[in-house]
């Protein structure tokens, strides 16, 4: 059974519900949530990559964790689950840290609308013990200094690590676009969480 979605106004009400691929034709409000996966004595970022076979933008390179809210279900829970089935972290509620929300601007392209209010959550971990799910292909983690060059200075490329420290050059067109979301919301919790550090931008 196809899963079920909340679905909003433009001031944020709830309005009823609908399946996911109607909410995502008809380009919907709907919720999701991001989970950023940051070191915790390091500055660095961890990501995913997206299965070869997934039907949304296979093989990109995409936040450590996130997904669809399904009806009825709080933020908290949804970022939850999501963990344990993404990445295969078993979390309870206390062990992240919510940043809100974020209004992404809208995202379209031929038979997928996307329309989003996103509830973004940071995890503070050194060397996650992850467990792949059959969604994601890898993880890997990059400097926050490399990835402020591509999200705030433009840089074509940047340096990436598997987790057995193998480097590899990610370009920027193989990245998920959530067009936004790190300068307005992720960076500012970075500049206070690593005070002594400089990224671009600043």
């Amino acid at each position: 059974m196809e899963e079920l979605l909340d679905i909003y106004d433009e001031n944020w009400n709830q309005i009823g519900c609908a399946s996911r691929s109607r909410v995502h034709a008809e380009g919907l409000l709907h919720q999701v949530v991001h989970c950023w996966v940051v070191g915790k004595t390091s500055p660095v970022l961890y990501f995913q990559q997206r299965a070869y076979d997934k039907q949304d933008f296979p093989g990109y390179f995409d936040l450590a964790c996130g997904g669809h809210i399904d009806a009825g279900e709080t933020p908290e829970q949804a970022v939850a689950r999501e963990l344990g089935e993404e990445i295969g972290l078993k979390l309870t509620q206390g062990e992240f840290i919510s940043l809100g929300k974020y209004r992404a601007p809208d995202f379209q392209i031929p038979g997928y609308y996307d329309r989003t209010i996103s509830n973004v959550f940071v995890l503070r971990q050194d060397v996650p013990s992850f467990s792949l799910g059959e969604e994601v292909a890898r993880m890997i983690y990059v400097q926050v200094s490399d990835f402020c060059r591509m999200e705030l200075a433009g840089a074509v490329k940047i340096p990436a690590y598997t987790l057995d420290g193998s480097k590899v050059s990610i370009h920027r067109s193989k990245w998920c676009c959530h067009d936004g979301e790190f300068a307005a919301v992720v960076l500012p919790y970075l500049r206070t969480a690593f005070p002594h550090r400089i990224f671009s931008g600043d």
